[in-house]
């Protein structure tokens, strides 16, 4: 690596660093996990620096910043992964009013709704993260992609048409997503 590269990553480094840091936990809640992505999100910038170099100024941070989306996507795949004994629901079955009918439709329900969500492009899928999950405004959403507003809540109804494409070919109907 040449000295040029190593100033370069550095530039790229001091001006990006705590706004890839402050992406990453807002999608994450994590800090460990924020860090986690940040470090990878550099390791691969280092990789291509001789392709990142050669991109007008313009295109340079919004490159980063999908290469930091990528490796928070990574992740939450690896979060899918693994189930952590705190975040186990406990339900109390002695209630009159629990029906296990209800439970298992509901269950069947958001098995299905994932199902349809592991159908999208993973573009697709961090948009309705961000969108649903993070509770993210379309204002957001679209400073962080890089798009107006307009353009974050088009690309919005289009994934939630597809979504309810999806759930329909299912066998079930849903109206309220």
């Amino acid at each position: 690596m040449t000295d040029d590269e190593v100033d370069f990553i550095n530039k790229i480094f001091s001006k990006m660093n705590v706004k890839m840091y402050n992406i990453s936990f807002n999608i994450l809640k994590d800090k460990f996990d924020a860090e986690e992505a940040v470090s990878q999100t550099f390791l691969k910038i280092i990789e291509n620096i001789k392709k990142i170099s050669t991109l007008p100024c313009s295109q340079i941070e919004p490159y980063c910043v999908v290469i930091l989306k990528n490796e928070t996507m990574n992740i939450i795949r690896k979060r899918k992964k693994t189930i952590h004994v705190d975040s186990v629901d406990y339900i109390d079955h002695s209630q009159e009013d629990y029906s296990i009918e209800e439970e298992y439709l509901d269950a069947v329900d958001k098995e299905q709704l994932l199902s349809c969500i592991n159908k999208l492009s993973d573009d697709e899928k961090f948009f309705v993260h961000l969108r649903f999950v993070n509770e993210m405004k379309f204002k957001d959403i679209s400073e962080l992609l890089d798009i107006t507003e307009e353009a974050a809540k088009k690309r919005s109804q289009r994934i939630l048409k597809k979504l309810r494409l999806y759930y329909e070919e299912g066998g079930l109907n849903v109206s309220n997503i």
